[in-house]
C-alpha cells in the first residue's frame, strides 16, 4: 500500500475519501492489511454509473445482467470506497450512535452478505428481470425500485428490506434508473403519493439506509424463514419489535 506507483482511479478516491473524513492512517493500513485491499478490488466498480449524494458519497447503478458475485463485491467496495456513511451527522436525533469505519465493520458486512447470500444469488436477477433497477449504497447494501405488479408484491409502505436489498415502494415508473438518480441526489427518502407522483420527503436518506441496514442484519441473524415468521407473528399480535430494533425515528415512524 505504501510502496509502488502512485495510486489512481477508485483506489486513489478511497484514500482521498478517508483523508477527507479524518480516518486515521492506522485504520486504513489495518483495513488494507486485514482484507488485502488492492487497486484490483476496485475494478468491479469500473464502468458503473456513479451517482453522487449531496455529501459527495458515491452510489453505483447496477447494470442489467450483472452477476451475483459482481453485485456483492460492488456493494462491499462501495462501503469501502466511501469510508463512512454520514449517518452520525444526518441528524441530532438519530436512534443510534454511528459505528466507526473500520476493518471490523467491513468484516461484519462481509459476514452479513454471506448470511443473506440468497439476495445476490436470486433477487438481483429477480429485480432486474421485472423491470426494476438498483444502486449500491455507502451502507454496504443495495437500494432498488421500479418493476411490474410482481415486484409490487415485495414492497410495502415506505419500502421493504429483503435481505441485502431495500426496495423503495415505487413501482410502474417509466424510468426507474432516473428515479433512483433523483433519490440519491436529493439525499432524502423518496416516496410516491396516491396519484402516483414521486416526491422527496424530509427524512435524511442516510438515516433511512441505516434503518434498512439494521433490517438486513435481522435477516442475517434470524435467517430467511425465521425473519418472515417473526415478522408475521408481530403483525398478527400487534407487536413492533422489528421496527423498534431498526430505529423508529430513523425509519420515519416518528
Amino acid at each position: 500500500m505504501l510502496t509502488g506507483p502512485p495510486p489512481d482511479g477508485f483506489y486513489r478516491e478511497w484514500l482521498e475519501n478517508a483523508a477527507r473524513r479524518g480516518v486515521t492512517v492506522e485504520t486504513i493500513v489495518d483495513i488494507a492489511d486485514t482484507h488485502d485491499i488492492t487497486p484490483e478490488d476496485f475494478e468491479v466498480l469500473d464502468g458503473l454509473e456513479v451517482i453522487k449524494d449531496p455529501d459527495g458519497k458515491s452510489f453505483f447503478l447496477l447494470p442489467d445482467g450483472i452477476s451475483s458475485d459482481d453485485a456483492r463485491l460492488a456493494t462491499l467496495m462501495t462501503y469501502v470506497l466511501n469510508a463512512g456513511t454520514d449517518y452520525g451527522s444526518a441528524s441530532p436525533d438519530n436512534d443510534f450512535p454511528e459505528t466507526p469505519y473500520s476493518a471490523d465493520e467491513i468484516q461484519r458486512i462481509i459476514d452479513r452478505q454471506s448470511s443473506n447470500s440468497w439476495s445476490y444469488d436470486e433477487d438481483i436477477g429477480f429485480v432486474n428481470g421485472n423491470g426494476g433497477r438498483m444502486v449500491t449504497t455507502p451502507n454496504g447494501m443495495v437500494m432498488g425500485l421500479g418493476g411490474n405488479w410482481v415486484q409490487d408484491l415485495f414492497s410495502l409502505n415506505g419500502g421493504t428490506a429483503w435481505g441485502e436489498i431495500f426496495m423503495l415502494n415505487i413501482d410502474d415508473v417509466d424510468d426507474p434508473a432516473q428515479v433512483l438518480r433523483d433519490a440519491v441526489e436529493s439525499g432524502r427518502a423518496t416516496y410516491v403519493d396516491d396519484d402516483g407522483n414521486v416526491y422527496q420527503g424530509q427524512l435524511d436518506l442516510d438515516r433511512l439506509l441505516h434503518h434498512e441496514e439494521r433490517h438486513s442484519q435481522q435477516w442475517a441473524r434470524e435467517g430467511y424463514g425465521g425473519f418472515i415468521r417473526s415478522y408475521l407473528w408481530e403483525q398478527a399480535t400487534g407487536g413492533n419489535e422489528t421496527e423498534e430494533d431498526a430505529g423508529l425515528k430513523d425509519g420515519g415512524y416518528h
